[in-house]
């Protein structure tokens, strides 16, 4: 990830990271770089929290994104207050969350800018690199809540009713697209088996297995957490009739030779690419209208969106919690799964028979 560190201009008296900029920029790399071996857009978001521009693709067109906070990254704020980051006081990690809420920011944003700063420090400081200036973090003992950060006790994302969720699946069946098979069985995959966007677009088609006859997927989640997803029948039948639709499954390729790829994406652009988290949100967007959805459901309709309702699906089918943890890959379900024996493998074919009971007539 090489990108020059943007730091703020210093006040006069004080030379601040002049000294040891080259070295903070090399172990911020680093720290990001660790981060998005567990998640790639949280490195991305706590590194613009930070102040840290981030490289992008096309540098040609377009330069370094600037941070999400708009100027008032912590770099900024360090600088401009005339600190070092390295011996900054506590207490203006709380004013700069403060001037975050003067300035409007949600809580959600206030909770994850502190969180990527304690996450920066407590990086720095398993480095022992500047041990000699540095011994705590200035924001290891801010409390997220005495600062006023009370995150909702409720999801604002909105969930799906059956009915709602039915007419997604048979709407996408019924679109006037080149690409309609591959629509389709993107929203069934998506209402059925709860997977995250990343997910989604992620899966390849070695990703895909059998077990006595049935379609599972492997699931590769946030850090690196492996689960195996049962297809549901509603959901396989549709990624069958896109997947006999594409012509480069049609050719076997050995591995070795060209052409030969490790992962073949399961959900395939026009030129051959894995299908991207934008074209999905669109495509969710596009479909909920084309199903009639109420307005105010069609346009808040995301990927998160679809998660959510198939959960809300697969306890109203009467999963308990715990396999809906499961199903979901929240947490550290390892040690859990040996202990109770739990899985939520099998919830997916749940979620598509309540689907299936209110979409009659359709495959």
């Amino acid at each position: 990830m090489a990108s020059a560190l943007v730091l703020g201009e210093s006040r006069d008296g004080w030379s601040g990271w002049d000294g040891y900029g080259k070295q903070l920029n090399d172990l911020t790399e680093e720290w990001l770089e660790d981060l998005a071996r567990q998640s790639r857009h949280t490195a991305r978001a706590y590194g613009r929290d930070l102040g840290y521009r981030i490289p992008v693709s096309n540098p040609d067109r377009t330069g370094a994104r600037s941070p999400l906070l708009g100027g008032m990254s912590w770099w900024a704020w360090v600088s401009s207050r005339g600190f070092d980051p390295l011996t900054v006081p506590e207490r203006e990690v709380k004013r700069w969350l403060g001037a975050l809420d003067d300035a409007g920011y949600s809580a959600n944003t206030r909770g994850r800018a502190l969180a990527a700063v304690r996450s920066w420090y407590r990086f720095l400081l398993s480095k022992n690199a500047f041990h000699d200036v540095m011994t705590v973090s200035p924001a290891a003992g801010v409390s997220a809540a005495a600062q006023g950060i009370h995150l909702p006790t409720h999801s604002p994302t909105i969930k799906l009713t059956p009915d709602q969720g039915a007419a997604m699946i048979a709407a996408a069946d019924r679109m006037k697209s080149p690409m309609r098979l591959r629509h389709s069985a993107t929203v069934a995959l998506l209402i059925t088996t709860a997977v995250r966007v990343g997910e989604l677009c992620s899966h390849a088609i070695q990703d895909l297995t059998y077990d006595q006859g049935k379609r599972k997927i492997q699931v590769h989640g946030k850090g690196k957490r492996v689960r195996m997803v049962a297809v549901p029948d509603l959901a396989d039948v549709r990624l069958s009739r896109y997947l006999d639709s594409r012509p480069d499954l049609k050719v076997v390729v050995r591995r070795g030779h060209a052409g030969a790829r490790e992962r073949v994406p399961l959900l395939m652009t026009r030129n051959g690419k894995k299908l991207a988290r934008n074209e999905v949100w669109r495509l969710l967007r596009h479909v909920a209208e084309f199903a009639d959805l109420p307005p105010e459901v069609a346009a808040m309709m995301t990927p998160h969106a679809t998660r959510h309702s198939a959960a809300t699906f697969a306890h109203l089918s009467g999963a308990d919690m715990e396999q809906i943890r499961l199903l979901l890959g929240h947490a550290d379900m390892r040690t859990t799964q040996r202990y109770v024996q739990a899985s939520g493998a099998e919830l997916p074919n749940a979620v598509a028979s309540m689907l299936h009971a209110v979409m009659p007539g359709v495959a």
